[in-house]
């Protein structure tokens, strides 16, 4: 219980809290009047001065930025920088302004702290290269105000002036955003009034052809070669895109063929029954074409389960917020078993001490996948698999040398990108498609390499019947198969958990009315036994599940000028 002088303390820490945020809330600021002074100068270059007048309402203020893009231009020179009329000499302290060259090129004014003031920034600097040629006219296309900015403006007024005796061939107009245009010889006036945030403003002006300028700027004319180049390769590099392509697809075949071996026939009728004695965890594993998964050892559980070796217990929970665990427990030491049940007890039931135990969490299993002693049962059942005949190395080298030659083009594919973006301008928008079609190829390589079985032509044959039987399971657990009896729950479990169906079959089983094994034992608080165990078939296929993949895995658009602004 605190004291008097606690709750004070926690009071006052409170109204801290408050009133900062409350100072910070005020902090704000916003423009009463952004004016844009330009004169257009012979040879298309833009002399331009910006007049902002910032309100700053709380703070401290310590500086305010323009950003100025490059983009069409020949480059953009800083001539002064005032605050209130006076000039800030280059530097990075108070009282001083620091041009930092780039595209965006960036002013920043450093401020004394700056509280509850009107203050008046100005910028003028040199805009080369502007004016562009356009069919039939020198144009003029500018972005007045910043692409972004935060603060909201009351006024802006745009003055354009021009050389003497010089004439638009169009009136001046608005490009983008919105303002009222006044025009006379000689010079232009936007007027715009409560602008919001990024609220664009563009003006467009068109003069005869040759009055500004005699030639193309140096940006455009760069443009115009990369246009012209463009042409020329773009078909070359289409050409180059496809005939990479299609060999590569060729050859893809060919590999395909060599390697993939004989096709597993398939079964001459529907398996409803196991085709023979083979242990789940290795069904389980010739159905998945030798890839050994979490749902395999799940099978190999059950059925030692079921063989009265294992027994499986709900743990009670004694905090409402736990989730809910099952624990493992070893009823004998079996004798005679196959290699990998023995590998898989082995797994369960040692620590990586060596030390043997009787009981362990079904949690601490799912873990196991994971870790480098999955291996003691994955090891196992693929030597019980060479043992049969049903493996084959050499497939299982093609398919690594494949997916060595997917990531590799994957990685080619990758560096071409990037160098094809930066070239993209100057060469063609087609030379991606070369890039792309490396990563096409690499993810039919890849997609090769994943089709190819670990099994042998011996083990596909065996495989055939418990692909059937498997997919007679499937359809039972979805309810589309009548073909079942009443211990079909019981007896065919490990071999559901094995195909990787355990939830979808304990799902099934619950609406028939199933009973639960009887090596299951629910906690003395559970009151619906089946549902118990349907929920330790979701934990346990869900925690394998992600346990093996772990295991396993601007407004202005063409015009120059533009930028941000703001302060802060």
């Amino acid at each position: 219980m605190f004291r008097r002088s606690g709750w004070m303390a926690l009071l006052l820490v409170i109204a801290l809290f408050v009133f900062t945020g409350t100072a910070q809330a005020q902090k704000s600021y916003s423009a009463d009047r952004f004016d844009v002074d330009i004169q257009v100068e012979e040879g298309g270059s833009l002399l331009v001065t910006e007049t902002v007048d910032f309100r700053f309402e709380g703070g401290p203020f310590t500086y305010v930025f323009r950003e100025l893009p490059t983009e069409w231009t020949d480059g953009i020179t800083i001539v002064s920088a005032e605050v209130n009329g006076r000039s800030y000499p280059p530097g990075t302290n108070e009282g001083q302004v620091e041009v930092a060259q780039g595209n965006p090129l960036r002013v920043t004014w450093h401020l004394p702290p700056t509280s509850d003031v009107v203050q008046t920034f100005t910028l003028t600097y040199r805009a080369s290269g502007v004016v562009q040629q356009k069919a039939g006219s020198d144009q003029l296309l500018w972005q007045v105000l910043p692409d972004s900015y935060e603060y909201h403006i009351a006024s802006s007024t745009t003055a354009v002036a021009y050389p003497d005796g010089l004439e638009t061939i169009t009136y001046p107009t608005v490009a983008a955003g919105r303002a009222d245009v006044e025009a006379q010889a000689g010079h232009a006036i936007f007027t715009v009034g409560d602008l919001q945030p990024n609220e664009p403003l563009i003006i467009n002006f068109n003069f005869p052809q040759g009055s500004l300028i005699s030639a193309p700027p140096a940006w455009q004319a760069e443009q115009e070669t990369n246009l012209a180049r463009q042409d020329t390769y773009n078909p070359v590099w289409l050409g180059l895109a496809v005939a990479l392509f299609g060999g590569g697809l060729l050859v893809l075949f060919g590999v395909a063929r060599k390697v993939r071996g004989a096709t597993a026939v398939a079964s001459s009728f529907k398996q409803y029954d196991p085709p023979n004695e083979l242990s789940p965890g290795l069904a389980g594993a010739l159905v998945g074409n030798g890839n050994i998964v979490w749902a395999n050892a799940l099978g190999t559980l059950f059925d030692l389960a079921d063989r009265d070796i294992i027994a499986i217990d709900e743990r009670e929970k004694t905090k409402w917020y736990q989730s809910q665990d099952y624990d493992l427990r070893l009823l004998e030491e079996p004798i005679g078993l196959r290699p990998h049940e023995d590998a898989l007890l082995e797994l369960i039931f040692t620590t990586k001490k060596g030390d043997k135990m009787r009981k362990t969490k079904l949690s601490e299993m799912s873990k196991l996948i994971s870790s480098s002693r999955w291996k003691v049962y994955s090891e196992a059942v693929k030597a019980e698999l060479k043992s049969a005949g049903w493996w084959d190395e050499a497939r299982i080298k093609q398919r690594k040398i494949l997916v060595f030659f997917g990531v590799l083009l994957f990685a080619v594919a990758a560096a071409f990108f990037v160098i094809a973006l930066s070239l993209m301008d100057q060469w063609g928008s087609n030379l991606l498609m070369v890039p792309f079609s490396a990563f096409a190829l690499g993810v039919g390589t890849l997609i090769l390499g994943a089709s190819i079985s670990s099994l042998s032509d011996n083990g596909r044959q065996e495989q055939a019947p418990w692909k059937s039987f498997a997919d007679h399971l499937n359809q039972v657990s979805k309810g589309k198969s009548s073909k079942s009896s009443p211990t079909m729950f019981a007896d065919c479990l490990p071999y559901a958990a094995a195909f990787g169906y355990l939830h979808k079959w304990a799902k099934h089983f619950e609406k028939q009315g199933a009973d639960i094994p009887a090596y299951f034992h629910v906690a003395p608080n559970s009151s619906n036994h089946m549902a118990a165990f349907v929920a330790m078939s979701a934990a346990t296929s869900s925690s394998g599940g992600s346990a093996a993949g772990a295991a396993g895995a601007g407004a202005g658009a063409g015009a120059a000028g533009g930028g941000a602004s703001g302060a802060g």
